[in-house]
């Protein structure tokens, strides 16, 4: 008798413990790049993974290879076969959207960078003006540090952009902040290459900013920015990446990177769905008070940032994160 009870008691608790794992919901991440564009996809593949080993859960990614002709079958696909469906960026994916939420509807939606106006989806949004911000207090001050080996006598940084969309308009706007911040009497020279995918626009564009006299040059360009940085060597100035920490593509000319930590939003999504509190309609915010938001420090930076800049780099941003600093805004 008690042997039958034991073994009764151990079919039970193998039944809950089977229960509890089918009951993870499952993640799909449906992207408009793929993996390996240094950026934004490699960021959300690393939040994934992070996930997947900490709560087990099973995951997809879908890539649609900057292929606007595929983005709606493949989020269908993603949608008939999980739980939870990133859409990453989220404005890539708008139309598709509205036409797969309806289909299953019982779906959870996740949209990366942005206030979506779909009801039920979840938002996840970056204060990318803030790290900019940063970025533009650091060039200000480089501009002025002419020990540096590749700082000019003038007084001139740059800022390019890929795509001219809206939430790059908010880079600029915090970078130029950042540098005002910092000294008004610094010249920023903006330029946009006009497209989100041609390194060799990028290069092009960022030749045209550093021939007007800039020395620092911070891009918001997605892949295109790879040709940014690859124009910060060819013709040596310091450029500030974006996104991802990019100081390893092109060592001693990558001063630091802004960072939008996708793989940090992507991870707590993630926790928070396997969890039970991931709530429809909710809008997650990513900024530099939380760390969603930030500049790398790697050693490139500690390498070439002297270091009455890197003090001063940590009293903005504490002034940045406590609101002390109140940071402009493009996105209304």
């Amino acid at each position: 008798m008690k042997k039958r009870i034991l073994i009764f008691s151990i079919l039970f608790l193998l039944a809950l413990s089977l229960s509890a794992i089918a009951a993870k919901p499952t993640i799909a991440i449906v992207v408009d790049n793929a993996i390996g564009d240094r950026g934004f996809t490699d960021m959300a593949y690393l939040g994934i993974q992070n996930a997947a080993k900490d709560f087990g859960i099973k995951y997809k990614m879908f890539e649609c290879h900057i292929n606007p002709s595929i983005y709606y079958d493949t989020l269908r696909a993603a949608a008939s076969h999980y739980d939870v469906i990133f859409a990453d960026p989220g404005y890539f994916f708008d139309k598709e959207l509205a036409k797969v939420m309806k289909e299953y509807p019982d779906k959870t939606y996740i949209y990366i960078d942005g206030v979506s106006k779909l009801p039920g989806i979840v938002s996840v949004v970056f204060k990318q003006n803030e790290g900019a911000f940063l970025a533009g207090a650091l060039a200000a001050m480089l501009t002025t540090k002419t020990c540096l080996k590749m700082i000019n006598p003038e007084k001139i940084v740059g800022f390019v952009g890929g795509a001219d969309w809206p939430v790059i308009r908010d880079y600029q706007v915090g970078f130029e902040q950042g540098v005002r911040y910092v000294d008004p009497s610094v010249k920023v020279i903006a330029r946009y290459a006009g497209t989100h995918y041609d390194p060799a626009k990028g290069k092009e564009t960022a030749y045209m900013v550093f021939k007007d006299g800039a020395d620092v040059i911070f891009q918001a360009a997605g892949p295109t920015g790879l040709g940014i940085l690859e124009a910060a060597k060819s013709y040596k100035f310091y450029a500030i990446g974006v996104d991802t920490d990019q100081g390893y593509l092109q060592p001693g000319y990558i001063v630091s990177s802004m960072l939008k930590r996708v793989d940090t939003a992507v991870y707590d999504i993630v926790r928070d769905a396997v969890n039970g509190k991931l709530e429809k309609g909710s809008v997650h915010t990513f900024n530099v008070r939380n760390k969603g938001i930030g500049l790398a420090d790697n050693k490139y930076f500690m390498d070439t940032v002297p270091a009455g800049v890197y003090l001063k780099m940590l009293e903005i941003q504490k002034k940045v994160a406590n609101g002390e600093i109140e940071v402009e805004s493009y996105l209304k």
